[in-house]
């Protein structure tokens, strides 16, 4: 009878210590699991942060003003779908997966590492490049909306940098075309150093520039 009690009681301890050793196996493994799909989730929304982000310098190098347009329409849906709540969220996150099943669709241009880039840009034009642009910052904005992070998408400091972008791009091309007017210009003086006085000089006109003579009565004012 005492060596059946010793026998119970070494059973009794030896599955208290091996359940116990399970337990502490089985949190650490849901807490492996739970960090993986964390590290998931963060590598899946910087993928679509950077697709966003190729998208926007597409966007500006072909039309700031619809960059600008775009921008400011979807600050206002962050806006809005934080104001309207759960249901809408809900809603629009049915809505936009049902369109993009997987994030690889969202890539709009499909690229390989041995396809050209440009190659594959060219057969989108700027309503395209619009429309992805906009799916991805709606899914984006829905997904810290339905996980309640604390920050905007679309905030002052985004819109701040946007309009300075702008600004100095439209700086550069008025710019380049200033200077490249004023190489044409300094071509055809050089060519009229030529020509003699009475000859026929005709009109300069490439198409950009144009150069022609015109009467104006010289007046103190216009010196």
């Amino acid at each position: 009878m005492e060596e059946f009690l010793i026998g119970l009681s070494g059973f009794a301890l030896g599955w208290l210590f091996c359940r116990t050793v399970w337990k502490g196996r089985s949190d650490s493994t849901r807490f492996v699991a739970e960090k993986l799909n964390r590290d998931v989730d963060e590598a899946e929304m910087r993928y679509l942060e950077c697709l966003r982000r190729e998208l926007a310098n597409e966007m500006m190098a072909e039309d700031t003003e619809t960059t600008y347009q775009v921008f400011h329409k979807m600050r206002q849906y962050e806006k809005d779908l934080k104001k309207d709540g759960k249901q809408r969220i809900d809603a629009d996150f049915k809505s936009i997966c049902m369109k993009y099943p997987s994030f690889q669709e969202f890539d709009p241009f499909g690229t390989r590492h041995f396809i050209d880039y440009q190659d594959a840009r060219s057969s989108m034009d700027i309503s395209d490049l619009v429309d992805r642009y906009s799916d991805i910052s709606q899914f984006l904005i829905i997904n810290a909306a339905r996980k309640n992070l604390p920050w905007e998408l679309f905030d002052d400091k985004e819109a701040e940098q946007l309009n300075k972008a702008i600004r100095k791009r439209k700086d550069r091309v008025f710019r380049k075309r200033m200077l490249d007017a004023m190489g044409r210009y300094h071509v055809l003086m050089r060519a009229l150093r030529n020509v003699r006085a009475g000859d026929d000089v005709r009109d300069y006109d490439d198409g950009v520039v144009s150069v022609r003579p015109v009467s104006v009565e010289y007046s103190p004012g216009i010196g």
